[in-house]
């Protein structure tokens, strides 16, 4: 299993609300909203890191783009 959280938290939550935002459009104001989504899925992963991320349970908004980030 590649160890995703060897990489800068910070970055991580960047790289995310990003996609976040595209997907929901790029809309204008609110990066909040992206952020803390980001925030929530990546604490969500760090407390399960030991099982596969497709046995997460993700908001619809969030789709599958979490496991995308963490491919080496």
């Amino acid at each position: 299993m590649t160890d995703f959280f060897v990489e800068d938290p910070h970055s991580l939550t960047e790289k995310l609300a990003y996609e976040y935002w595209e997907r929901r459009g790029r809309p204008l104001g609110s990066p909040e909203v992206d952020w803390f989504a980001a925030e929530s899925t990546l604490a969500l992963a760090l407390k399960y890191r030991d099982l596969p991320l497709s046995s997460l349970s993700l908001e619809p908004y969030e789709g599958t783009c979490v496991s995308e980030l963490f491919q080496s």
